[in-house]
């Protein structure tokens, strides 16, 4: 069983977060190298149009949710 840490981006339209449409995801072996990349990614720069969030950890090998 490999566990892996799951980092989704979306757009942002009109001030909300359109968590329907994933930009990109990126997989990290720890939580903390996870949350680094989030706020990294999430420095404001201007009016953001994209977010990152962790989703949470998940089983590389069956895909179940821990």
């Amino acid at each position: 069983m490999v566990i892996v840490h799951n980092v989704q981006v979306y757009p942002i339209y009109a001030g909300h977060v359109n968590d329907h449409k994933v930009l990109d995801e990126v997989e990290f072996p720890t939580v903390e190298e996870a949350l680094r990349y989030v706020n990294e990614y999430n420095i404001p720069v201007g009016q953001p149009v994209t977010i990152a969030v962790y989703t949470g950890a998940i089983d590389d090998e069956t895909g179940e949710n821990l």
